[in-house]
């Protein structure tokens, strides 16, 4: 059987739309990867608060580094040519940005109006 390895994780983009925002990176290496899930780490609970799930790309492989379990993921069609990119809620592109700032990403996403809606008490 080709597909007999089912404890292993996986999560496509559209299983996380309405869910979760989606930020995408693409890393140069391992060592940037492990260097964002160090990141991701320190910041959880600003990342969890905004529902945030973070996938890296190594070498076109996209895995979950934040917000589920370190899964194997497909980004669907989506192919994000810059270094990170910013999916809403809804599933579309928000933003994109040519290096990684926490603090502009947070603040776009505090911007949005589910966001709003959610430091409201929904």
């Amino acid at each position: 059987m080709a597909n007999s390895t089912q404890s292993q994780c996986e999560i496509t983009l559209g299983e996380l739309k309405w869910k979760n925002r989606v930020l995408i990176y693409n890393a140069n290496n391992s060592k940037e990867l492990n260097d964002l899930d160090t990141f991701a780490q320190y910041d959880r609970v600003a990342l969890s608060e905004r529902k945030l799930v973070i996938i890296g790309i190594v070498d076109r492989q996209p895995t979950v580094v934040f917000g589920y379990p370190h899964c194997s993921t497909t980004l669907d069609k989506l192919v994000p040519q810059d270094k990170v990119t910013l999916i809403g809620l809804d599933g579309a592109v928000k933003a994109k940005y040519s290096s990684f700032d926490s603090d502009l990403i947070y603040s776009t996403i505090d911007k949005m109006p589910m966001r709003k809606t959610e430091l409201n008490g929904y």
